[in-house]
């Protein structure tokens, strides 16, 4: 396939925009090439002296390498300002991505993939038959960098929606382990670190949230603090309760295995009553495919056979 003119110089001024930005990147960016080195070495240390084999020794090492580039290169683009790179890292902790580069690498994603929508778009250009006017070459590219740039955004948000819908379905059952362990005699903390322990084959996302929790009480000593900010991470309603539950019982001196047994009952409750709207807006959901799918089968099995009796007296 032959490009035309136009699209020679679209192709040709895109490829000198990117040598450049790729020299000045190389020129500038020594010290994160020695960093993602450094720490290469030391993820290979780490896992040396923690006795892993050598296959997933160059894993890990490979992965902390790629995640320092991506850091290193995406801390030298100032695309956000300080609100969005606030709203950022509020998505990226309530996704689990607790990283201290966790930001940087991100923008660099974003831009990765923008410049993926650009490459998607020049090849689009270059399958038409007839060669594309500049200002179309130019939207077409705008557009692709766009939706590039907006997609990880998008699936950052459907990821933490996701997580906070599993976190809220399995917080029943944290609860009823809680009252077990406060019914056992254990402590706040002895209580969060056993439920986190025994959560995590059902619920990684609520165990890790609590295991968090339970390390920032034993560092900071400050149990109030360490329970709002699980709050703060998880954003769920429900979570949100236990935590103001937890906040008053720990102020107040309240017993704590009353208040849990009450929420956890309410907890229950609230959880049936959602299965039984979903169960009453069933009826309704399958419409739709019932229609698309059984009433054509059905008007085939009734109509076929008239379909061919009249077929057959005609050609008689």
């Amino acid at each position: 396939m032959e490009l035309s003119g136009v699209q020679r110089l679209d192709v040709a001024a895109v490829v000198i925009v990117g040598l450049m930005a790729w020299i000045a990147y190389v020129r500038a960016g020594r010290p994160g090439v020695r960093a993602a080195q450094r720490a290469r070495d030391e993820a290979l240390r780490y896992v040396r002296r923690s006795g892993r084999s050598g296959e997933e020794a160059e894993q890990t090492s490979l992965r902390g390498a790629f995640s320092r580039l991506l850091a290193d290169w995406g801390g030298r683009l100032p695309l956000f300002t300080p609100k969005q790179q606030k709203d950022l890292i509020r998505l990226l902790v309530a996704a689990g991505f607790r990283q201290v580069y966790g930001l940087q690498v991100f923008v660099a994603v974003k831009v990765l993939c923008g410049g993926l929508g650009v490459a998607a778009a020049l090849f689009w250009l270059g399958a038409r038959p007839v060669a594309a006017p500049f200002a179309l070459s130019l939207l077409a590219m705008l557009s692709g960098f766009m939706v590039g740039m907006i997609a990880p955004e998008l699936a950052l948000k459907g990821w933490v929606r996701r997580r906070r819908r599993r976190i809220h379905r399995f917080l029943s059952d944290a609860l009823d382990l809680m009252v077990i362990c406060t019914n056992a005699g254990y402590s706040l903390n002895a209580t969060i670190r056993t439920v986190a322990t025994e959560m995590k084959p059902l619920c990684p996302p609520l165990a890790d949230e609590l295991e968090l929790t339970f390390h920032e009480t034993q560092v900071n000593a400050d149990t109030v603090a360490a329970l709002r900010h699980l709050s703060e991470r998880t954003g769920v309603d429900s979570v949100r309760s236990l935590v103001t539950t937890l906040i008053q019982s720990h102020r107040y001196g309240t017993p704590i295995t009353q208040a849990l047994k009450v929420l956890a009952r309410t907890e229950r409750s609230a959880r049936l009553l959602r299965l039984e709207e979903m169960g009453a807006k069933l009826s309704v959901k399958i419409t739709l495919p019932m229609m698309l799918l059984i009433l054509p089968a059905v008007f085939i099995v009734i109509g076929a056979p008239a379909f061919l009796s009249l077929k057959e007296a005609i050609t008689k």
